[in-house]
């Protein structure tokens, strides 16, 4: 490592020792250099320094107009996320209330069904008891005329008793036959 060291200061001090072995030289580049410099100067500096300002102008409002379009992208970012959870909790209550409701009806028919079928057997014990009240009362009617029809017919005869029983169970056959 040392060597490379050495070996650079070496070079250094050759180079250093050349140009003042030939000042003209040094004299002609620097003369050249100056009257570059003044071209540049002259034609091409203002164009130059013009194209660079406005190079770091344009790219200043770059900058500034993404910093700008990043803060819109946050934003809308935010207020995106903001509208997603408010729907979200919406559609939430939405269907916890349609669901509600869905019950109610529910519970509301199976009343409603409850009660008209209360309401049919209430109406078919009645229509029962009304049958049962009407075959009870054409029973009595027909004893009513197997009694009358009895005694009619053993007021005819008058006879004994065990002749009286022998009509009265003719009269009944005949009766429930037809």
């Amino acid at each position: 490592m040392n060597q490379v060291f050495e070996d650079a200061i070496q070079g250094i001090q050759t180079g250093l020792n050349s140009i003042f072995e030939q000042p003209h030289i040094v004299v002609l580049n620097l003369l050249a250099f100056l009257v570059l410099l003044f071209f540049v100067r002259k034609f091409l500096w203002k164009s130059v320094t013009g194209f660079i300002e406005k190079r770091q102008h344009a790219l200043a409002e770059a900058l500034e107009l993404a910093d700008q379009e990043v803060l819109k992208a946050k934003e809308l970012q935010e207020n995106s996320v903001k509208e997603y959870e408010q729907m979200k909790h919406e559609t939430r209550e939405l269907k916890e209330r349609l669901t509600l409701q869905a019950y109610r009806e529910q519970e509301d028919l199976i009343e409603k069904a409850k009660l008209e079928a209360r309401r049919r057997i209430e109406q078919a014990e009645k229509d029962i008891e009304f049958e049962i009240q009407e075959a009870n009362e054409e029973i009595k009617q027909s004893i009513k005329e197997v009694a009358f029809a009895a005694a009619k017919k053993i007021v005819k005869r008058e006879i004994d008793e065990s002749v009286h029983d022998d009509i009265v169970e003719e009269i009944i056959q005949e009766r429930f036959k037809s």
